[in-house]
C-alpha cells in the first residue's frame, strides 16, 4: 500500500505545527529574559540589585545601636497598640476598667449583642 499525497500533507502540516511551538517557545523564554534583565537594570539604578545571591539594598545612611533601639522600640509599641492586649493596657492605665459600668450598662450591652429583638428603656 502507498501512501498517497494527503498523507504527505499532513506530515508536513504535522512538523510545521510542532516547529510552530518550538519557535514560539523559544521567542517567549528570550522575551522573558530580556524582561528579567530590563527590570533588574532599572532597580539597580534605584539602587536594589538583584543576583543569583539574593537581594541587597544600598542604603544612604548608617544606622547606629541607638537607631537600632529607637526602630525596635516603636515596633514594640505599635505591635502592643494594634494587640488585644496592648488595648486593655491601655485603658487600665486610663483608669477604665472592663468590670465597671451598672447593671443596667450590662443589660444593654447584652440586649445589644443578643439576635433577639428586645427593646432597652433607659
Amino acid at each position: 500500500m502507498m501512501a498517497n499525497w494527503i498523507d504527505y500533507l499532513s506530515l508536513v502540516l504535522t512538523f510545521s505545527f510542532i516547529a510552530a511551538l518550538v519557535y514560539g517557545g523559544f521567542v517567549a523564554v528570550k522575551a522573558t529574559s530580556q524582561a528579567v534583565q530590563s527590570t533588574k537594570e532599572k532597580l539597580k539604578t534605584k539602587g536594589v540589585n538583584v543576583s543569583k545571591h539574593g537581594v541587597s539594598v544600598k542604603t544612604n545612611k548608617r544606622y547606629d545601636r541607638e537607631d537600632y533601639l529607637d526602630a525596635t522600640q516603636r515596633g514594640f509599641i505599635k505591635a502592643m497598640k494594634a494587640s488585644s492586649a496592648g488595648n486593655q493596657s491601655e485603658k487600665l492605665l486610663n483608669g477604665e476598667s472592663q468590670r465597671e459600668g451598672s447593671a443596667s450598662d450590662k443589660s444593654e450591652r447584652y440586649h445589644l449583642r443578643s439576635r433577639k429583638a428586645h427593646t432597652v428603656d433607659k
